[in-house]
């Protein structure tokens, strides 16, 4: 049997940025307890619409099929010679394909996230495979899975992806506002102009739901206008605009969060490892706690991995020599050589999106 692909298990244990991990590992699981939108149930499980649902669908279409010319015109051509490679990238080798692709009874495709994992998949072998290569693979396992409108709609929605990619790149090159919120907007706006709004609602909307509760939480929590009990509702309001399964994910957070206070306390009271591993087990078990003291000696594994690619990483962005462009591959195959497949979304989601931190990124 197949191996999945490791998912975000250190960062979901991980007591210094717990939040952010649960978060992640509950949307990615198709088998989680996230309520799951009708049509991406239907996508995912092959099982049939209501009629009301299929009507929606159809609007969704339309709504999403009006910038598809212009996205088209942006994405990258891959030339029709170029035929998918026989055999996988070493990285990809065992692993199980992540995300899911599914059509409505009339055999359209459902635009969900699973999409977008599906796709991101695939491209996490980049650097090892040619744009082409990975283009013409991900081409050939949709049309192994759907039928042909559904899969020719789901090749187009490949393309728009990678034009988004580019874009993306493009603005990495050229320098991302510090501002978070503004670096949001600039997403959200590219993400509508390639997608259309119901696609791009589709495939990105709850996580940018998500960022935006994140971002107007830490506002709250720095405005010293407010009183330590306003800013607890005020945050709790915040968190009641999240879907279930964050919210879930959240509770679960600072749960170990508070755990993460107390061992605080304990160290600077002179605690000793034995001590928090006693108070680990007393909060969750010994199994708990035992996995707990694993992922302190991986986590920091990973924060010096993290630190030796952020010095990798500005050694070539300070390279004069080398174009935008040049840089932008350069730290591609950066962590294509350091990080997992999966360590590379998340690595490049932080490049995006954070300032450079020492915080671990959630991993």
């Amino acid at each position: 049997m197949k191996r999945p692909l490791r998912r975000l298990a250190l960062g979901a244990l991980a007591v210094a940025a717990l939040g952010a991990a649960l978060v992640v590992r509950a949307r990615r699981t198709p088998e989680s307890s996230q309520p799951v939108p009708p049509t991406a149930r239907a996508a995912a499980l092959g099982t049939t619409l209501q009629p009301q649902v299929r009507t929606e669908m159809k609007g969704q279409r339309a709504a999403a099929a009006r910038p598809a010319l212009a996205a088209r015109a942006l994405a990258p051509v891959a030339p029709a010679t170029v035929d998918a490679p026989e055999s996988l990238p070493a990285s990809l080798e065992g692993t199980e394909v992540d995300g899911w692709l599914g059509v409505d009874d009339d055999g359209h495709l459902v635009v969900t996230p699973g999409a977008r994992w599906f796709f991101d998949y695939f491209l996490s072998a980049t650097g090892e495979e040619s744009p082409q290569q990975i283009r013409a693979r991900i081409v050939a396992e949709i049309t192994k899975r759907l039928p042909a409108a559904g899969a020719q709609e789901a090749i187009d929605l490949l393309d728009r992806y990678l034009a988004y990619r580019e874009r993306v790149r493009a603005l990495q090159a050229s320098g991302a506002p510090n501002d978070a919120q503004q670096r949001l907007a600039q997403l959200h706006d590219i993400r509508r102009e390639t997608f259309g709004d119901a696609s791009a609602a589709a495939l990105f909307g709850e996580e940018e739901q998500m960022q935006t509760v994140d971002l107007q939480r830490r506002q709250v929590l720095s405005d010293q206008t407010l009183s330590p009990e306003e800013r607890e509702r005020s945050v709790e309001a915040l968190e009641q605009q999240l879907p279930a399964a964050a919210r879930q994910a959240r509770s679960e957070a600072t749960t170990l969060l508070h755990l993460q206070a107390d061992e605080q306390q304990l160290r600077e009271a002179g605690g000793s490892a034995d001590d928090i591993h006693a108070l680990r087990e007393q909060r969750f078990g010994a199994e708990a706690a035992d996995r707990l003291d694993a992922l302190d000696g991986e986590r920091a594994a990973w924060l010096q991995r993290l630190d030796d690619y952020r010095s990798a990483r500005q050694s070539i962005e300070g390279d004069a020599a080398l174009t935008p462009d040049a840089r932008a591959r350069a730290i591609e195959a950066l962590r294509a050589e350091r990080f997992t497949p999966e360590e590379r979304l998340r690595v490049a989601a932080l490049d995006t999106v954070q300032a450079p931190s020492h915080d671990g990124g959630g991993k």
